[in-house]
Order: C-alpha cells, then structure tokens, then sequence
C-alpha cells in the first residue's frame, strides 16, 4: 500500500473516522472526485488495520514501524493466513456481503476494477479445494448436524421437539401476529409450547439471539431464527476471505487516489472553534507528535455509543439521544486460540472444516474453526452487563466450558485454570467488544433514528446506527452513507 504523508498535516476538509464497512464505502465515494481529494480526505482508524470492529490486533506488534511497513506486514500474514486475530467478515451474512460488495466495485473505475478481477481468479485458484457450503454443527457430547437436529430425536430435541422448533422458522401468520409488536413471551407459538419444551428450546435462543429475547417481537426472533440457519447453507463469497485482503485492497486504491490513513490512530476529542471549524485531537501510535487536526466535516463512521466522550452529549441530535440513552447495544464476549490444531480432542470430527460454525446451547456459545486453524468461541451479552466484571467472568468461564468438549483431556485442567493459563500449551485470547451489535432484538418500536445530521454543522454519523433508514444492518450502512454524501456534494 503507498501511505500518503502524513508529515505536518494541519488539515482536511473531510475527516472520516473508522474504517469499517460504512467508512471505507463513504471514504471511496467522496474519493472519485478529484475536488474532494484535493481539499483533503483523510481516514482515520483506531487498529493497526483496516475492516472494523471484527478485526483486531495486538499494538506491540507494530511499535517502531512505519505505516508502509504495519500494512505490508498485515498484508503478508493475511495472504498467508498467519498471524491472524478476529472473526473478520467471513462470519458475516452472505448474502449481504454480496451486495455490500456490489455496492463497493460500483465506486471503483476500470483499472481499480481490474485490480480487483486479477486478485479475484488468483484466489479461486487458492480456494478451489474448499467446499461450496458451510455447515453448522450443535455440540454437547456428540456433534449434531443441522439436518439431524431437526429430523430426528437426539440429545438436544426429541423429535416432537425438532419439529416444533422447525416450525418456528415457517410459522404461519395467523391474525395474533399481524402486529409486529407482539412480544415472543406473548405469542400463541410459545405459549402452546409444554413447559418442558419450552425450557428446552431457551438456551437456543438465548444463544443465536441473545439477551432478552423473549422480551424480543416475535418476528424479529423469527427472522433471527431463519437468517441463522440458513446462512449457514450458503458459501462466503471469496473476496471477503482474509487471503483476499478486500479491506488492504480497499485502503490501497483509497492511498492511490490521494486520501490519507491514519491507522493505529484513535480520536480523543472534537470542538469547534472561533472559526468554526473542528479541531481533533488524536493519539497516532506511529507519529506521536501529529496528534492536531482540523476539519470543516467529521463523519463518525462508528457506532453512535462511542461517540460518547469524544463529543458532548448536546452534540447529538434529539433522535440520536434518544437512542443512545434508550437503546442498548448487544456486547461480544470472545476466546481466540490459535494453536487449536493441537489442542483439539481425538473425537472432533474429521468432517468439520474450516468456516464451519460450532453451536453449545448449554454454555450459551457458538464457536467458528477459521482457515488458518484458529478456533473463536463467541457469546453474547447486554452492554450494561459487559461493563461488569463478574458479568464478564461469568462468560469467559461459559466460553471455557464449551471449549472444554472440543480439546483434549489433558488440556481442560489447564484451560479451568483460569486467568493463569500457561501459554506455552494454550494460546488463549480473551476480547471483548463492548457494541458488537448496535441495534438488539428487543429495541423499542418508538426507536427510528434517521437522522445522519448530528448536532453541529459539519458533523455527520453513518453506520448501522439507523433503525428508520432500513430493516437489514447492510441496507442501514449503504442508507447511511449514501445519505452523509449527499449531505456532503
């Protein structure tokens, strides 16, 4: 990637902070005019690389280097597939990562576009042993596929049960659910449930919906309950693989075009001055001493919860407050090993492969084997719950039961032990990712921000932070951005 100078950058007509999917899809599209470009773009990311809150890596890593060479050496591992930290978008819905990516090579111009095509054939190349599906697997003693799940008894469902946890997904609209405001706990669905199948059917939904789902409208869960089985059915487009790299890709045409990134770079804080114009205070890990910047335009392409600290709380719109203060975000709880090649039990399936997805319902976790033998534990908590420790703890330890069903006996004392794992034979991550999701299940009816306007000219938010723009967190961000660029032409 060709890093733009940062040196002596006092400043940038627009200044874009994140470097998600909302903020590489905005930054591309101010980008195609050469006038932007020449007032000054500049892309601001607080990890070393790009791709969002489901990418991370460690900072020591990359002290004493030059952005050229974090980039390169990001790029090298990926390619690779090395080194490797996060879900990345690989566990992401397929079919919205397919029109994500149509919307991203319908900002690019023949040449980006070739760029893309010659990577595209390199990779089918690389990839061409891999199946065409993913599967999805529920653990508890054996390994239950999504087909014997529901066609016949196990130790999860009778079959009584699997049939009626498989009606759910094509439950018939009868005139109680014309309202879409229907609570879960309300409908005649669950409550024609016995007791005992009811019990049996919560942990599912706790695990693939999270907090208070029954306290969810029953079409939400629904839908939840549908987009999770049958995303599991269908393949990752390959581009969106961490071999692709379509985040460096991305951020390397962005460089090429003339907008500046700043990775490894985090805002502190934002006020107007006297001039009205908007002034950032920055901590930049690879340049120390460039830490002021000022803008006429800031768009947070972030989430609207972590915005909070960076600007005053009247700096958001009436809609945007209301958001915030009533609406809670949904926390990600994660355990990353990366040598789970060598810890995993003589009884782990040799049919499971890379990109499948592992459910425990008892421990409230799914779990993903990625391609380069790293295996990611997930559970779900509410966001004031992931700001308590014991909350916290209480997940890992869930985390570490699960695990426990999938490695070797002489490796679950260890992984009991705790915080004091030695990681010479478990190489063991904890994360937490304190807004994972945005938008929960149960958010009230009366929530429908649409406002990207926040509450000073000149600052705007994109994202999937708006509920009114659209039903679908990829439809939100496209809605978003397109909405701060038009604002913004």
């Amino acid at each position: 990637m060709s890093i733009v100078s940062i040196s002596d950058q006092k400043f940038s007509e627009y200044v874009v902070i994140g470097g998600g999917l909302s903020g590489l899809l905005l930054a591309l599209k101010l980008s195609k005019d050469p006038n932007k470009v020449t007032k000054g773009i500049t892309l601001v990311e607080k990890e070393a690389q790009l791709g969002g809150r489901l990418f991370y890596t460690q900072l020591n890593q990359f002290s004493g280097k030059s952005r050229e060479q974090v980039f390169s050496e990001i790029y090298e591992n990926a390619t690779n597939n090395q080194y490797l930290s996060g879900l990345g978008f690989e566990f992401l819905n397929a079919d919205a990562l397919e029109i994500i990516y149509r919307h991203f090579l319908s900002q690019l111009n023949e040449e980006e576009l070739s760029i893309i095509e010659n990577l595209q054939v390199k990779l089918d190349i690389q990839n061409e042993s891999f199946e065409t599906e993913r599967n999805l697997f529920f653990v508890k003693k054996d390994f239950i596929s999504f087909h014997e799940l529901f066609n016949s008894s196990s130790e999860f469902f009778t079959k009584k049960e699997a049939e009626s946890f498989k009606n759910l997904i094509n439950y018939p609209a009868d005139d109680s659910l014309k309202s879409e405001n229907i609570l879960f706990d309300k409908s005649l669905y669950w409550n024609e449930l016995p007791k005992s199948t009811r019990d049996t059917f919560s942990p599912f939904f706790q695990t693939i919906i999270g907090p208070n789902w029954e306290k969810t409208r029953f079409s939400i869960v629904q839908k939840r309950i549908q987009d999770f089985f049958y995303n599991y059915q269908k393949k990752v487009p390959n581009y969106f693989y961490r071999s692709f790299c379509f985040e460096y890709i991305i951020g390397t045409i962005l460089s090429k075009r003339g907008v500046i990134i700043r990775n490894l770079c985090e805002l502190i804080r934002v006020q107007k001055n006297e001039k009205n114009v908007f002034q950032l205070l920055l901590s930049d890990d690879l340049n120390p001493k460039e830490k002021h910047l000022e803008c006429n335009n800031v768009i947070f392409a972030m989430p609207l919860n972590n915005c909070l600290g960076i600007i005053a709380k009247e700096h958001f719109s009436p809609a945007q407050s209301k958001f915030i203060s009533k609406v809670r975000p949904i926390s990600l709880v994660i355990s990353e090993i990366t040598n789970f090649s060598d810890l995993q039990s003589e009884q782990w399936p040799s049919f499971i492969k890379p990109d499948d997805c592992v459910v425990f319902p008892v421990e409230r976790a799914v779990g993903y084997l990625t391609r380069d033998q790293r295996f990611l534990m997930t559970t779900k908590l509410d966001y004031e719950d992931s700001m308590q420790a014991p909350a916290v703890r209480e997940a890992i330890s869930r985390l570490r039961k699960a695990t426990c069903r999938v490695i070797k006996t002489e490796f679950t004392e260890e992984l009991k032990k705790g915080a004091r794992i030695p990681q010479k034979k478990i190489m063991e991550r904890i994360i937490l990712l304190p807004v994972a999701y945005t938008i929960p299940n149960d958010i009230p009816v009366n929530i429908e921000v649409k406002d990207i306007k926040m509450g000073l000219d000149g600052m705007y938010c994109c994202g999937d932070n708006f509920p009114g723009l659209a039903d679908e967190p990829w439809k939100i961000i496209v809605n978003s951005v397109n909405e701060v660029f038009l604002n913004l032409s």
